[in-house]
């Protein structure tokens, strides 16, 4: 569970949602709910390191219309061994990194209204709408290129 308040937390620090009340939310925009994915990190021997947890949103139930493009880049294989070739050829150094919160980067244009997930609740009549994207949301992939 701590995993679960300290992401959260981080959503609400990165200024990801603004609450609004129910009745500002036009007529026909449905809410989209929130899952946590877990994940366990450890070392190389195997030892736990930490427990982390991860607010996704449940973007099947997205409206077709309600977004636009929804490409989300990736690598193959054989893009990864050319690179990894071409760094030993050349005598270079190569390094890999994360990026924590990566998709909290980008700005959510669409009105996109989300449910927490689990035993985060917001007052009566309250609702979140996203003010930048998370995991989940169909156009999240494209925005933080």
């Amino acid at each position: 569970m701590e995993a679960c308040d300290k992401e959260i937390k981080k959503l609400f620090e990165m200024g990801t949602f603004s609450i609004v009340d129910e009745n500002d939310i036009p007529p026909g925009h449905k809410s989209i709910n929130c899952c946590m994915s877990f994940k366990i990190k450890k070392d190389g021997v195997g030892n736990i390191l930490e427990y982390r947890a991860r607010c996704n949103a449940d973007g099947r139930h997205q409206e077709v219309g309600s977004y636009g493009d929804t490409f989300a880049p990736t690598s193959t294989f054989s893009c990864i061994r050319s690179i990894c070739s071409i760094v030993a050829q050349e005598g270079l150094t190569l390094y890999q990194f994360g990026v924590n919160g990566a998709f909290l980067l980008a700005e959510c244009k669409e009105r996109v209204y989300i449910n927490l997930p689990g035993r985060y609740r917001l007052p009566k009549g309250k609702m979140l709408q996203r003010r930048r994207l998370i995991s989940g949301l169909k156009q999240a992939g494209i925005r933080c290129l």
